[in-house]
């Protein structure tokens, strides 16, 4: 699944692409399960031009102006593919986009992608948000009996973290993905937040170095620990698993376990 970096480069080379191109057209092949209709949609759509494509959380914001935001969740398998429209359509097509020249279509084979029309925010704090300050996240985890890692990837609190960075800044802050949220201390609470801004902004950085015109997939390469070929970490000690909230988890000895 695509994860925070991966978007944020999707929406930066899409917006390069398409920003300021109309929406001549927009299909359904697969009725959303937000119930949302291809006769909406064009309704609410169709004619206007394009400002931006936007992260927020771990989905792609296509905004076109007020209450005209289209949301799009890649969910596990979803890719978008971008080509001239007289190209022939991909497999799978969850949904289509056609913006003057180009098309951009939505496609995943498990048919769990979906869209969304002007949701309302989800209340939780982005995890590149200036929102999310160490005071800010002290205050979070206090008396949560919450397991950290999956506190991390709770979409209701911090918007936009998933399984591999979860590990990954976990591993960089040095605690351990089964500690208790309520009884990790200050000081490393605060390192916490300073690994969610370093891990996330780096990642993207190091994403658009190798795979500057990305729009699919994810890049994982140069993760330090969330690899499954990868047996030390870059300091030595060997990569442990275990499963955390149901998700499986890459980790050291290195990192501290408050409980």
């Amino acid at each position: 699944m695509p994860e925070l970096p991966d978007l944020q480069v999707f929406s930066r080379n899409l917006t390069k692409t398409l920003k300021g191109k109309t929406l001549e057209r927009i299909g359904l092949d697969i009725t959303p399960k937000s119930g949302l209709s291809e006769k909406e949609l064009s309704k609410t759509l169709s004619g206007k031009k394009l400002h931006a494509v936007a992260r927020v959380g771990k989905q792609l914001c296509f905004d076109f102006g007020n209450d005209a935001q289209l949301f799009m969740h890649l969910m596990l398998h979803g890719k978008l593919v971008l080509q001239d429209k007289e190209n022939e359509r991909p497999k799978n097509v969850i949904a289509s986009l056609e913006l003057s020249d180009k098309a951009l279509y939505l496609t995943d084979f498990q048919k769990a992608a979906h869209l969304t029309l002007n949701p309302p925010p989800s209340g939780a704090v982005d995890a590149l948000s200036d929102d999310l300050t160490p005071k800010w996240l002290v205050e979070k985890l206090r008396g949560s009996r919450a397991k950290i890692k999956s506190l991390l990837m709770d979409q209701k609190v911090i918007a936009g973290i998933g399984n591999a960075y979860a590990d990954e800044i976990l591993w960089e802050a040095r605690i351990a993905p089964e500690s208790i949220a309520g009884k990790i201390p200050e000081n490393a609470v605060k390192g916490l937040a300073k690994a969610i801004h370093h891990v996330l902004t780096d990642a993207e950085k190091q994403i658009l170095k190798g795979h500057p015109d990305l729009i699919a997939g994810e890049v994982r390469d140069f993760l330090q620990v969330h690899q499954a070929h990868k047996e030390k970490s870059p300091t030595g000690s060997k990569i442990l698993h275990a499963t955390v909230g149901g998700r499986k988890t890459y980790y050291t000895d290195e990192q501290e376990l408050y409980h």
